[in-house]
C-alpha cells in the first residue's frame, strides 16, 4: 500500500480509543502510561494519571521538569523504534521507565511510555539517587520525597512482562490502523470508480438526448449482471468487483435519492450472487447463514456510502465461499494458478504450462485442484472459457467460429459440444435466449 510520510497517529487510531487503551493498561498494571509523538509536542494522558503517579505530578509542577520528562520519553521512544521492540531505560530522575514504539510500516508515529518504577528497595541509597538527580528542579523537595515513597517496586520479570504487554498494545494499534487505512483507501477507490461510471452514463444519456427527439428510459444492465454472476462462479474477485461498480453506477443513476429502491435492487442481486456461489462450489449451509446475516445488516443501512460498502462485503464473502481451501499455503498456490488461467484462457493452455508458471509440478497442481476445489484442472479451464464465451455471444456480429478461437478453441464444433455440455444449450441457442 502506498503510504504518505506525513501519516500521524490520529490517521490510524481515534484519540478516544487510544485513551481507552491507556486507561485499561493503567487499571491492569497500576503503572502510569502516556502516548507521546516523535516531536514530544503532542501527548495523550489516561484518566487519573496524576493519582497513579504523584511523583511525576510533582516533577511536572515546573517547566524544567516537564521539559526533562518530555526529553526522556522522546529519547526512549526513538530508541525503541530503532530496536523494533520495548526499550527499558532510566529517566532523568533515575527511575525505571519503558517505551513501546507505534510503527506504521516504516514510519515512527510515536511511543507509549510507561512508568516510573523501581527495581530496588526504596532505601537511603535510592533516596539519595533521586535527590541527586532532581536537586536542581525548582519543586517542593519534601513533597517529592513523600511521592517517591509511593513509586511501585517491580521485579525484573514484572518490568519485562509489563514492557511486553505495552508492546503488544502498540502493535495492535499499528496493525488496526493499517487495516482501517486500507479499507478507507479501497472505499475511496470504489467511490471514485462509481462516480466515473455515473458520469459516463450521464454523458451518454445527454448525447442520446441530443441525437433523439425523445428521452429513452435507461435500462438496468442485465448483461452486466450476467457477467457478474459468471465471475462469481469462477471465483474471479477482481473481475467481479469491476463489473459490480458498473452495476452500482446504473442503480444509483436510475434511483438516485430513493435508497429503499436501491436496497431492493441490491437484495435481488444478492440472491442471484448467492445462487451463483452455490453453483461455483460454495457451501449451501454457509451461504444461507451469510444471507441471513447480510439481510439483517441491510435493513439498518440508511446511507448510500454504507450501501456500497455492504454490497462489496457481500461479494467478497460469496467469492471466498466459492473456493475455500483447507490451508493458507494451498490457497496462495491455487489463487496464482487460477489468476494465470483467467489471464491466458484464450491461449493453448495445458496443466504443464500453468504449473510451470507458478513453479510447481503438474502432478501437484492437478492434485490441489481435485483435493481442494473438487474439480479438475480441465473443468476449471472450461468454466472460465465458457463464461467468457457467454459474454462474447451477446455480440451478434461475432461468428461462433470467431468466438471459439477467441476463448481458446481451435475447433468450433468441439467448442459447441463443450458449451452445450456445460450450459445445456448450444452457442446459437444461448445467443437467441439470452
Amino acid at each position: 500500500m502506498d503510504t504518505s510520510k506525513d501519516v500521524s497517529i490520529f490517521d490510524v487510531v481515534e484519540p478516544d480509543m487510544l485513551k481507552d487503551l491507556l486507561n485499561s493498561f493503567v487499571l491492569a498494571t497500576g503503572l502510569g502510561a502516556i502516548f507521546i509523538d516523535p516531536s514530544g509536542q503532542n501527548s495523550i494522558v489516561p484518566n487519573g494519571y496524576d493519582e497513579v503517579c504523584p511523583f511525576c505530578k510533582t516533577v511536572r509542577s515546573c517547566p524544567m521538569g516537564i521539559e526533562r520528562c518530555k526529553e526522556s520519553m522522546v529519547k526512549g521512544g526513538e530508541l525503541a523504534s530503532k530496536l523494533g521492540e520495548p526499550y527499558i531505560f532510566r529517566c532523568h530522575a533515575g527511575l525505571i521507565e519503558f517505551s513501546a514504539p507505534i510503527m506504521f510500516e516504516d514510519i515512527y508515529l510515536g511511543s507509549i511510555s510507561c512508568g516510573p518504577a523501581l527495581m530496588w528497595n526504596w532505601d537511603e541509597i535510592a533516596i539519595n539517587e533521586i535527590q541527586e538527580a532532581t536537586k536542581d528542579l525548582p519543586v517542593n523537595k519534601e513533597s517529592l520525597l513523600v511521592a517517591s515513597s509511593k513509586i511501585k517496586i517491580l521485579t525484573s520479570k514484572s518490568v519485562q512482562a509489563s514492557a511486553e504487554m505495552l508492546f503488544v498494545m502498540a502493535s495492535y494499534i499499528a496493525e488496526r490502523g493499517i487495516t482501517e487505512l486500507q479499507q478507507r483507501k479501497e472505499l475511496s477507490e470504489q467511490q471514485a470508480k462509481l462516480a466515473e461510471a455515473i458520469f459516463e452514463m450521464k454523458r451518454a444519456q445527454e448525447t442520446i438526448r441530443l441525437l433523439e427527439s425523445r428521452t429513452e428510459e435507461n435500462c438496468y444492465p442485465v448483461d452486466k449482471e450476467r457477467e457478474l454472476i459468471g465471475k462469481v462462479r469462477i471465483g474471479d474477485k477482481t473481475g467481479a468487483k469491476k463489473i459490480l461498480n458498473e452495476i452500482l453506477g446504473a442503480i444509483f443513476f436510475q434511483n438516485a435519492g430513493n435508497l429503499e429502491i436501491m436496497k431492493a435492487r441490491l437484495m435481488e442481486l444478492v440472491v442471484l450472487l448467492s445462487r451463483a456461489a452455490v453453483e461455483g462450489g460454495g457451501s449451501l449451509d454457509k451461504l444461507l447463514g451469510l444471507n441471513y446475516s447480510f439481510i439483517s445488516e441491510l435493513s439498518a443501512i440508511n446511507k448510500f456510502e454504507d450501501l456500497c460498502r455492504w454490497i462489496v462485503k457481500v461479494l467478497d464473502a460469496f467469492l471466498d465461499s466459492v473456493y475455500e481451501t483447507k490451508n493458507i499455503k494451498n490457497a496462495k498456490i491455487l489463487s496464482e494458478a487460477m489468476n494465470y488461467i483467467r489471464r491466458n484462457y484464450n491461449n493453448d493452455l495445458s496443466l504443464e504450462k500453468v504449473a510451470q508458471s507458478i513453479y510447481i509440478s503438474p502432478y501437484y497442481l492437478s492434485h490441489l485442484f481435485k483435493e481442494e476445489l473438487n474439480i479438475t484442472f480441465v473443468e476449471y479451464l472450461t468454466m472460465v472459457r465458457v463464461e467468457e464465451a457467454k459474454k462474447l455471444l451477446s455480440n451478434p456480429s461475432m461468428s461462433i467460429l470467431a468466438i471459439a478461437s477467441e476463448v481458446g478453441y481451435e475447433d468450433a464444433s468441439y467448442f459447441s459440444k463443450v458449451f452445450k455440455k456445460t450450459t445445456g444449450l448450444s452457442p446459437n441457442q444461448y445467443r437467441n435466449v439470452c
